[in-house]
């Protein structure tokens, strides 16, 4: 199979010297905004155009990588419909257009897969799970450029290295949402553990430790996305809305009127019904909330076996069991162990 991508369409002119030279200039990203992204938006045989020049011009500089990154961004995110859910297909397409070549550009195509898990409100699981391979792949093998930064240092931590993590695992568009999933937790626990002895970043240690314990404790819930049928149907409903309301006037005064006696013992005057629901409502979370900050007997087990893979207890992992010793509403007491071995 051919590493690049057949394109669907006839290949613009404008690109066949790009191609031939294997470069593109910044002279290059400006004609091709104003010739053939000329409307502002990318469409599917576009975006299959920006994966291969991104493949067959090695030779790029700043401004192809901005520009392949937002172009295929708001491809990916915004012009799908519904916006901002990637359906299978397209994502099977991304993940395509990444991989082809067996390997992942930091500069531009993990940037794009970042941007994109970070933007969409859901995407497949199979386009988190590489987003998460390739940051932990990145990270430890070092040695390039990734999102405009300096030459990072191989197997270290870098201030860069953190934001990218932190955007990814706190993506809308991840299983967990704006929570932390355990494939999430245990990509931090395994770059914790390749870089224990490192001079990491000093903003690792928070982002590990709160994201962990946020991952075990868990307070909120993961947000509830609506699934692409169920935006579909509100956004059907909300047009039917626009043109059904006017009738409402009409027919629909009278039907309203004849119901108002039947529904008067319904109303709630004085705000009463309202109030007792409001205190349920608060009753329960107050409950749900105090139940997640727990840590129950599977999450203790995950905990003490991510720790004691090297029994030892590190310095980055001393500090999350004291952050979950001082947060935690209740721990299982199979962790009690754990706390007096790391001295908290």
């Amino acid at each position: 199979m051919a590493l690049t991508a057949p394109l669907s369409r006839p290949m613009p002119e404008l690109v066949v010297p790009m191609v031939a030279a294997g470069a593109i200039l910044a002279t290059d990203v400006l004609k091709l905004r104003r010739e053939v992204f000329t409307d502002g938006a990318v469409d599917r045989g576009e975006a299959e155009l920006l994966f291969y020049l991104n493949e067959r011009c090695r030779n790029h500089g700043t401004a192809w990588n901005d520009f392949f990154v937002d172009a295929l961004t708001d491809y990916f995110v915004w012009q799908q419909q519904p916006k901002g859910y990637l359906g299978i297909g397209e994502g099977r397409f991304l993940i395509e257009g990444i991989t082809r070549d067996g390997r992942i550009d930091g500069r531009t195509e993990l940037e794009l897969l970042v941007n994109v898990v970070h933007w969409v409100r859901r995407c497949p699981e199979r386009v988190v799970l590489l987003a998460l391979e390739a940051v932990k792949e990145s990270v430890l093998a070092g040695g390039g450029l990734l999102f405009g930064s300096k030459r990072r240092r191989p197997g270290i931590i870098d201030r860069a290295d953190v934001e990218i993590i932190r955007k990814l695992i706190y993506a809308g568009g991840g299983a967990g949402g704006l929570t932390v999933t355990r494939a999430e937790a245990d990509m931090l626990f395994d770059l914790n553990d390749a870089t224990v002895e490192k001079e990491n970043a000093d903003t690792w240690e928070e982002l590990f430790v709160k994201a962990i314990a946020g991952h075990v404790m868990f307070p909120q819930g993961a947000p509830v996305v609506p699934d692409v049928d169920e935006v579909m149907r509100r956004e059907a409903w909300v047009k039917d809305r626009r043109s059904v309301g006017r009738l409402l006037g009409g027919i629909g005064g009278a039907v309203v009127r004849g119901k108002f006696a039947q529904g008067w013992h319904m109303a709630d005057l004085f705000g009463a019904r309202a109030k007792r629901e409001e205190a349920e409502r608060e009753r329960a979370e107050a409950e749900e909330a105090e139940r997640r900050q727990s840590i129950d007997a599977a999450e203790a087990a995950w905990l003490v076996e991510r720790i004691g893979r090297d029994e030892i207890v590190h310095d980055n992992e001393r500090a999350l069991l004291a952050f979950i010793k001082k947060h935690a509403s209740a721990v299982h007491p199979s962790l009690l162990a754990l706390f007096e071995q790391a001295g908290v």
